[in-house]
């Protein structure tokens, strides 16, 4: 579970992905710190190096919003086709803004995440989404909407095929169909995939 985010945390890492996204990663830390209203010395005290920073910067989403929350609540209840395209939308989105500055940092040298680093409040953001989603899929397998061997072979499907169309668009400016059509069309193999035996793959799933 990523750790608490704490009111001067979120107003930093606010200013952080302004400044990230306007500049690029190779921007001072000096500017952040201005545009955050804290010291440098006062960054680094709340994260301890620029790649952590960065990180946490890229992944913080609008409002604060807490995605995994949100997702792992509705588990069992609800359209799970309707839930599982709105996950597919948000994560979508989410790529989009941070796959291509990953990317570059990745390709200047730079590592986000050490071997063995994934543990705790150190997990990456991408990595963390993918087990929130594969916790996801527990809980809909013990409530019964979903039969699957291996959720977790399923979460890096799902978040692995997204991955993919962004990177297409990203290096070869490339998109077979719209974004609303390729999330529903893996949405509908996903639950092609896992749907209970004597359960209908249409409309809602309760």
């Amino acid at each position: 579970m990523a750790r608490p985010v704490s009111i001067q945390n979120e107003s930093i890492l606010e200013a952080a992905q302004k400044v990230f996204l306007k500049h690029g990663y190779k921007v001072s830390t000096k500017l952040i710190a201005r545009e955050a209203g804290v010291s440098e010395g006062s960054l680094f005290k709340h994260f301890k190096t620029k790649t952590e920073l960065f990180v946490a910067a890229m992944e913080m989403e609008a409002g604060g919003a807490s995605w995994g929350d949100g997702l792992l609540k509705s588990a069992g209840t609800g359209d799970l086709r309707k839930i599982l395209e709105k996950v597919g939308v948000q994560l979508l989105e989410r790529l989009e803004i941070i796959l291509p500055r990953l990317i570059m940092v990745r390709s200047s040298g730079i590592v986000l995440a050490r071997p063995g680093s994934c543990r705790g409040s150190d997990v990456p953001g991408p990595i963390r989404k993918l087990r929130i989603l594969a916790d996801y899929f527990r809980a809909e397998i013990k409530a019964g909407r979903l039969a699957m061997n291996n959720p977790e072979v399923y979460a890096q499907i799902f978040i692995g095929t997204l991955t993919h169309y962004v990177i297409q668009k990203i290096i070869f400016n490339f998109r077979a169909v719209s974004p609303k059509v390729y999330v529903d069309t893996v949405v509908d193999m996903i639950l092609r995939a896992a749907t209970p035996a004597g359960k209908s793959r249409k409309g809602s799933i309760k």
